[in-house]
């Protein structure tokens, strides 16, 4: 694993102190990533769920794309999700939502992976 994707998700294990992290290397340099129990709010039931997405060998000149929720995460207002997030998804043999929030432009406005990790729960936030 490459020093920068190890640092990335040290900088993940900071930004989410009472959640687990879960690695493994995706031999390429890279690692695949899962946050587990990651509080996402009332709107959603549960209110809590892993993300997890793969950090490149590239990192920080790759965008983290897709990333990856629970399949169980419902709204609780029975709004069914449209895309952006989609079913039918996996990650690392988990059922899984795919949520598609890239960043065309990490080539040359490098992101954390804690920001894009951030990006996505802010998302599921402001989800009308």
């Amino acid at each position: 694993m490459k020093q920068a994707v190890a640092n990335a998700i040290e900088e993940l294990k900071k930004a989410f102190p009472s959640s687990d992290v879960y690695t493994e290397e995706d031999g390429s340099g890279g690692a695949f990533v899962i946050v587990e129990d990651v509080e996402i709010g009332d709107r959603y039931e549960p209110s809590s769920t892993w993300v997890g997405g793969r950090i490149t060998a590239l990192h920080p000149y790759a965008d983290i794309y897709p990333l990856f929720i629970s399949d169980r995460v419902r709204r609780v207002d029975g709004v069914a999700f449209a895309v952006p997030i989609t079913g039918g998804a996996h990650f690392l043999g988990r059922p899984a939502l795919q949520i598609s929030r890239r960043n065309n432009r990490a080539q040359n406005h490098p992101q954390t992976a804690v920001a894009k990790f951030v990006k996505v729960l802010h998302f599921l936030e402001e989800l009308p």
